[in-house]
């Protein structure tokens, strides 16, 4: 049972977020909850300076005569007046790709999150310096704030909506059990008001919804649980249980263990049950169980786009639209590119569920 705090709020949404981002699997009864996309605020903010910035050059190049030519001379020919010789290395390379792809593209962007591109240099909290070796620490605490605020707002509006008012004074603790998604609140409210935000909040995915993002909030940026109602022995417990439950039906906590296998009370052998219901659907059940490779997909996404745009410069290949090959990729269900998937796959193959 994980219990959350009204203290634990934010109170700020940033500007231009969208409160209606639900997560993408959630019921149509559903009014609570946050779909992550993987992208901290800085992310975003990074995506926003470089394609204002890529955008105004690409229109520059395109006022030459030969704009391919205007931008080698700018990044290739140390002889050639153009020359930005006040950049780095590195910074001339990701310039010239970005550049020479967008002109390729007819001005499409698709550059990544590069932190150490010059046209960051002015934003400190965002830029690591000139070259493709610095690292840096992806704020993931500064996005459960903001996705904190959203599901807090969210909770807010429908509370108005129905003409619920909570006074300032009140002390509101929402208890969810993680197999059931069974939400109960308690407080010093009246209990009518209680029992009225927990028929609201029990509705459609909302429960399973802020579950969901409060397990997330559990884990810090390196994903290691740092919330003492939690820890991976719960963690695998509800994971596994879920599953099993999606899969065949039954809730394995009634299940008696018995000669290597657990049947149910109706004398049904689950893990035999499971086994079955599982390779024959194709394996569309996906669960996450790490959400360190959600927070890391896009660094390593940029990260293998620059090395494959490297590699075609290096042995002078065709351009590789990364877009094109991530959208039509066979890795995920509906055909587009996912790092969770792929871990997901993995995870399946260590425990031995791979496809026979």
């Amino acid at each position: 049972m994980v219990t959350v705090n009204n203290s634990d709020y934010y109170n700020n949404i940033p500007a231009g977020r969208d409160l209606n981002n639900l997560p993408n699997n959630s019921n149509t009864s559903t009014t609570v909850g946050y779909q992550y996309d993987g992208l901290t605020e800085e992310d975003r903010f990074v995506q926003k300076v470089l394609q204002e910035h890529y955008d105004k050059v690409y229109k520059e190049n395109l006022s030459h005569s030969d704009p391919m030519t205007y931008i080698e001379s700018k990044y290739c020919d140390v002889t050639s007046p153009n020359f930005c010789s006040y950049m780095t290395e590195d910074q001339r390379s990701i310039a010239y790709r970005n550049e020479k792809r967008m002109l390729q593209t007819g001005g499409k962007y698709s550059a990544g999150f590069a932190r150490y591109d010059y046209a960051l240099r002015n934003y400190k909290d965002v830029y690591t310096g000139g070259s493709r070796s610095v690292g840096y620490v992806r704020n993931t605490d500064r996005e459960k704030q903001y996705a904190r605020s959203v599901v807090n707002q969210q909770i807010s509006n429908l509370l108005s909506k129905n003409r619920i008012s909570i006074s300032k004074q009140a002390d509101l603790v929402f208890s969810i059990d993680p197999y059931t998604y069974q939400l109960t609140v308690s407080g010093n409210a009246d209990r009518d008001i209680l029992s009225q935000i927990e028929k609201l909040l029990n509705e459609g995915d909302n429960a399973k919804n802020i579950w969901t993002h409060a397990w997330i909030c559990m884990h810090d940026a390196d994903n290691e649980i740092v919330n003492s109602q939690a820890n991976m022995t719960k963690a695998n417990q509800y994971s596994l249980w879920h599953e099993v439950y999606e899969t065949t039906g039954y809730d394995a906590r009634n299940a008696t263990y018995r000669n290597g296998t657990f049947i149910a009370e109706d004398g049904t052998d689950l893990l035999a049950l499971f086994k079955e219901k599982y390779y024959s659907d194709d394996h569309s059940d996906w669960t996450y169980y790490n959400s360190d490779y959600y927070y890391q997909c896009n660094d390593t996404n940029a990260a293998l786009r620059e090395s494959a745009w490297k590699m075609t410069e290096k042995w002078e290949l065709g351009e590789i639209d990364c877009d094109e090959i991530e959208a039509n990729s066979s890795l995920t269900l509906d055909g587009g590119f996912d790092f969770n998937s792929i871990w997901n796959s993995d995870f399946r193959n260590q425990v031995g569920r791979r496809n026979p």
